[in-house]
């Protein structure tokens, strides 16, 4: 409970002094920026949390097979870039790439899945 007091009025010496140094000598916007002052350390260590459950609770992403109409999609906004900024012509990868890492992923996913079935059915 110490602790937690600590904390809190380390956390409100923190606004406080914030506060008053941007109202002092801020000259726009200085409520916003007040507040974002404020939640800044908070919205850190909850990205920080997030980020290190992530890190020990997940495993890779997964991923889905390439969505349809992919490759016609970045072909069209190839040609739309190509009109607006000229310049050469890039070859669109996207596609390719995710269908590539899908099929990696997927191959991945087929030996676990073997390897659990050998392991299984021995015992079986």
């Amino acid at each position: 409970m110490h602790f937690l007091i600590e904390v809190v009025a380390v956390y409100a010496i923190y606004v406080f002094g914030t506060s008053l140094l941007i109202w002092r000598y801020g000259t726009k916007d200085r409520g916003p920026s007040i507040v974002v002052a404020a939640v800044a350390p908070m919205l850190f260590l909850a990205a920080f949390g997030k980020l290190f459950a992530l890190a020990l609770f997940r495993r890779s992403p997964a991923i889905h097979p390439c969505p349809v109409g992919l490759k016609d999609a970045e072909l069209l906004v190839e040609r739309k870039r190509q009109q607006m900024f000229g310049g050469e012509p890039l070859e669109p990868h996207f596609a390719s790439d995710w269908a590539r890492l899908y099929e990696k992923t997927f191959e991945e996913e087929a030996e676990r899945v073997q390897a659990f079935a050998r392991r299984v059915l021995s015992l079986a």
